[in-house]
């Protein structure tokens, strides 16, 4: 390799790592990569769905239901443009926010070592991340706002460590602003991570330059969290369906979709519940929080001064809290938690850069050639336990001819109608590149009895011509409906029986 190459990779090492380290586990890991013949997660396919829609002229919450938030259904409808009957444009979103996340990951960890060090750190960290059962299946909205928090997390980090003049800190203030606002527009569970980053700064700040211009900028932080929901009030208003939006996204995920009401009121009971879901995460994605757990103990002991060694104790909890204070638990709800494992490893880089290991009696090309393999052995161990360690590991050996959702797609052309009925998208939708034309064309999760009601009202006025059930025939449908085929999903852990029907003549 010319020297001119070598030196190049060298200065953009970052850069190099973040992207192959992002591509080959995710390669692996998300059931959008094109090792998978699909991506058959529900939740998935649901926004896959809504952008589908959005792109056919559709508006999101007046003519699809659906309760995530505007920017993660145009992304999802971006990637349908891509690719309209794969998640290959998923693939590639997913492959980029990975790359972001890791970048900065690296200049974070880097910041207490060195990029030798980091170099090898940057594999474990995306295995151990994007391998774990919070992954889950790939394409949750909160995948996409790991590279949000993780530049959140490098510009707190170079606030604390007085690493920014004047005009970064305030340009960090916005963009992270801007951060939580977009984030806010996706899934606003999440803006825990923002409200902990919000604080220490300002604390930080006040500290520094005392509380007029914390204020300031605190100021600055709120205005421009507000300019992502801009474009989206003018779409909303423009369309006349502002409170379409409102219920949909805001009112019914608080008063419908929250399990608020349902855990114990008391104080005690309701933090030995969240207690007992931290301990259900920790053993069952491991693969990071093996970094987060001494990171918060190394943070206690390596920092100087009060606010630096809570930062992660305080935002991780603050992360946590608002998360899972609602009652909800799954897995891939802990997605955002991710991030805390790059300060992890900051601390453990900072212990390795102290070990007496030399290779200063090499020559440059033979210690770059030594750096060089040692990293390709890392990356390729790290690949290979990603790859068996993520929840997808078998079903990536299931082909297209035995899996029930392809053997349903060859009853269906792009042209037909359908409605998906007692359960979350199965994926027909995407793989047949049918455009729902019913608003609730799934049966969300939330469980409106305006959308059985609806429902309900498909099949006896026969609205679509094919109906796919899940686990149950509707009611009455054999009125106008006869049913096609009847297939079973033995995927395990996710067995499942559906039904097809098409209307009669």
């Amino acid at each position: 390799m010319p020297q001119k190459m070598v030196d190049y990779i060298k200065d953009h090492i970052e850069l190099f790592v973040s992207v192959a380290c992002a591509f080959l586990i995710l390669l692996f890991t998300t059931r959008s990569s094109f090792l998978y013949m699909c991506n058959n997660w529900d939740d998935v396919n649901s926004y896959f769905s809504m952008g589908k829609g959005m792109m056919n002229g559709m508006v999101i919450y007046r003519d699809l239901y659906d309760q995530k938030g505007p920017y993660l259904y145009l992304l999802y409808g971006i990637a349908y443009l891509i690719s309209n009957k794969t998640f290959f444009g998923v693939f590639i979103f997913e492959v980029i926010a990975a790359a972001i996340f890791l970048f900065y990951g690296f200049k974070t960890i880097a910041a207490r070592s060195n990029k030798a060090i980091v170099a090898f750190l940057t594999p474990v960290l995306a295995a151990g991340v994007y391998s774990s059962w919070s992954f889950y299946k790939g394409g949750a909205a909160e995948e996409f706002c790991l590279p949000m928090f993780a530049y959140s997390l490098y510009a707190l980090d170079k606030i604390l460590q007085e690493r920014l003049d004047e005009a970064g800190v305030k340009r960090a203030f916005a963009i992270v602003g801007i951060f939580a606002g977009i984030t806010a527009q996706i899934k606003y569970t999440m803006l825990g991570f923002y409200f902990g980053w919000f604080v220490i700064a300002v604390i930080c700040c006040i500290f520094k330059t005392g509380a007029g211009d914390a204020f300031k900028k605190a100021i600055r932080f709120i205005l421009f969290a507000c300019i992502p929901s801009i474009p989206w009030l003018i779409y909303f208003l423009a369309t006349g369906s502002l409170d379409d939006w409102y219920r949909c996204y805001i009112y019914n995920n608080l008063f419908f979709y929250s399990k608020v009401d349902e855990v114990s009121r008391s104080v005690f009971s309701r933090f030995y519940e969240l207690a007992k879901v931290l301990l259900f995460l920790i053993e069952d994605s491991f693969s990071y929080f093996i970094f987060i757990i001494p990171g918060i103990f190394l943070q206690l002991f390596m920092e100087k001064g009060i606010l630096k060694r809570l930062v992660m104790p305080v935002m991780f909890g603050l992360t946590f809290f608002v998360i899972f204070f609602g009652g909800n638990k799954l897995q891939y709800y802990s997605i955002p938690l991710m991030v805390f494992a790059i300060w992890g490893l900051a601390y453990l880089g900072e212990l390795l850069v102290k070990l007496p290991v030399k290779m200063t009696n090499l020559s440059s090309p033979v210690r770059t050639a030594i750096l060089t393999a040692s990293f390709a052995a890392v990356l390729v161990i790290s690949t290979v336990f990603a790859a068996n360690n993520c929840v997808s590991s078998d079903f990536r050996k299931m082909d297209k001819e035995s899996f029930w959702l392809y053997k349903a797609a060859s009853y269906l052309n792009e042209k037909d109608t359908l409605v998906n009925l007692g359960g979350l998208d199965t994926g027909l939708y995407t793989i047949t590149g049918i455009v729902p034309t019913c608003e609730y064309f799934q049966t969300n999760g939330i469980g409106l009895p305006t959308l059985f009601k609806e429902q309900q009202r498909y099949v006896d006025e026969a609205a679509t011509e094919y109906i796919i059930a899940v686990r149950e025939a509707p009611l009455d449908v054999d009125l106008r409906y006869e049913l096609v085929d009847s297939f079973h999903s033995d995927e395990p852990e996710y067995e499942e029986d559906y039904y097809l029907y098409k209307r009669k003549q």
